[in-house]
């Protein structure tokens, strides 16, 4: 009797702790959203409440030891080869259950009420759309030569950014850092890449020397308080 007690005093106790913590996280990322910047800090944010997945996540980051490409004064940092071989298993993936096996995921099933016709063009977007994102991460590199970065776009455009005018380092919650500049440019950065510690290193670097540089411009008065 006293252990049926026992054992559902702990399930009672379990219960309110289980449901506590979940709406103390719910509370907690309402509070971070509340306090973040602009949509794309807000929607970060957001998506930080559900974790990333640990065995995703390593896989991503397999081979960003690896060194960087270095041409005289030139670092060159490619997609980590852990990254590329996830979009190669996703299209793996999305061929097998499209086309080559359809019964393990019946049209009827994933997309009810949806024509047959249409149901085809969806899934061709979709394995489109992995072709294309691995010729994206096989073509995008990231250089720093000297003061200067450059990245690639998604149209594979080049975009240039000067490091001395560096202020601000993020890292979103999928995996690229968002780089702040003075004269107003973002550069957005794959987190997954080969040389990745270098690569940060030369950021932080670089930050820190705009930030020595910019409190040695205020007054020797405000420079205890603003330095």
């Amino acid at each position: 009797m006293l252990a049926s007690i026992l054992a559902a005093l702990l399930s009672i106790f379990l219960v309110f702790f289980y449901f506590g913590w979940r709406i103390r996280a719910v509370l907690h990322t309402i509070r971070r959203v509340w306090r973040a910047e602009g949509l794309g800090d807000k929607l970060d944010a957001a998506a930080r409440h559900f974790p990333n997945d640990p065995v995703e996540e390593a896989v991503r980051q397999a081979g960003s030891a690896f060194p960087a490409q270095r041409t005289l004064t030139r670092r060159t940092f490619r997609t980590a080869p852990g990254t590329l071989v996830l979009i190669v298993f996703a299209i793996a993936m999305l061929v097998g259950i499209s086309f080559v096996r359809p019964d393990l995921a019946p049209n009827s099933e994933v997309f009810p009420g949806v024509g047959t016709e249409t149901v085809v063009w969806i899934k061709l977007g979709l394995v489109g759309f992995a072709v294309y994102s691995l010729i994206y991460h096989l073509n995008t590199t990231v250089t720093i030569d000297g003061d200067e970065l450059v990245t690639r776009g998604p149209l594979f455009q080049r975009h240039y950014f000067d490091l001395t005018k560096l202020t601000k380092i993020s890292l979103r919650h999928h995996g690229a850092y968002v780089l702040r500049f003075s004269d107003g440019k973002t550069a957005r950065i794959l987190k997954y890449v080969t040389g990745h510690d270098e690569m940060v290193r030369a950021f932080e670097s670089a930050l820190a020397a705009n930030q020595e540089r910019t409190c040695r411009s205020f007054p020797k008065s405000k420079r205890s308080a603003e330095g």
